[in-house]
């Protein structure tokens, strides 16, 4: 059954009804996401995935959020439980890199491992359905030509988080919808006004769910890595002073270095 949609007036679009799993982190981006669909018509199950122990935004009050948001939309909430997941394909991914003297880029790997495939394979084989949807800032575009799925970049460029999902596979991209990829964000904030949405005004995670959660990277690594002291030189041999750990630092940082080093440079 296909219906022409018009709630709110941004998004007049046709589309058919259908089944969809919303991932929802208990954010305002997730939240508005799952309630734009749900007021287009789909049948909106939403899906937490619990992802660590411990305090953070998406893993202790945000699963308390989601949970509010679905019994306001009336809608099923999930949570799934892949902490062991996590563990392993992010936290010890991050360690190893670290430990290697590498950055890891632990956001796309836990898009594609931990988040949009389990999701997927969740929906498909617990609740019966095809579709999953999502409040990151991104589109999906199907090419007639080659017959591919693209991903393209969000509207609203400022917010844009393409480059984090580089690496879905044609299949990802086929089962996912990206309800705010046509959105600027202060779209999305007036939006999950208008729909009384709890959180509206919620502030916005700004740093990796691992740093909010212990604080910060340091913290994060320390508890996993000893520190190893060494010198810090610069391409004439010249000592300019001390690291505990190339791990806490990265190439191009211009900032944490440490008061030694900065104070001979000034």
């Amino acid at each position: 059954m296909c219906a022409t949609i018009g709630q709110p007036r941004s998004y007049r679009v046709v589309l058919c009804m259908k089944k969809v799993v919303v991932g929802l982190s208990g954010g305002v981006d997730s939240s508005t996401a799952a309630a734009i669909l749900h007021h287009q018509g789909y049948e909106v199950i939403g899906l937490t995935l619990w992802l660590m122990k411990g305090k953070g935004q998406c893993c202790s009050e945000g699963m308390i959020d989601a949970a509010e948001l679905c019994e306001q939309l009336g809608v099923p909430h999930q949570i799934v439980d892949i902490r062991d997941l996590f563990q392993t394909h992010i936290v010890d991914y991050l360690v190893t890199g670290y430990s290697a003297g590498i950055t890891p880029l632990p956001c796309s790997q836990c898009n594609k491992t931990v988040k949009f495939g389990p999701m997927v394979q969740y929906a498909r084989e617990e609740l019966g359905c095809d579709r999953i949807a999502t409040g990151h800032y991104a589109r999906i575009s199907y090419d007639e030509a080659t017959g591919r799925y693209q991903l393209l970049r969000a509207v609203d460029r400022n917010k844009d988080q393409s480059y984090f999902l580089y690496d879905l596979s044609q299949d990802l991209l086929a089962a996912t919808i990206f309800p705010l990829g046509e959105l600027e964000k202060t779209e999305t904030r007036r939006i999950a006004t208008e729909y009384g949405l709890k959180t509206a005004d919620k502030p916005e995670s700004q740093d990796l769910c691992l740093v909010e959660s212990n604080g910060s990277m340091r913290a994060f690594l320390d508890k996993y890595l000893a520190p190893k002291t060494g010198d810090i030189v610069d391409t004439a041999g010249k000592i300019l002073g001390q690291h505990d750990g190339v791990h806490h630092y990265t190439i191009g940082q211009r900032k944490g270095l440490g008061w030694l080093l900065l104070n001979r440079y000034m």
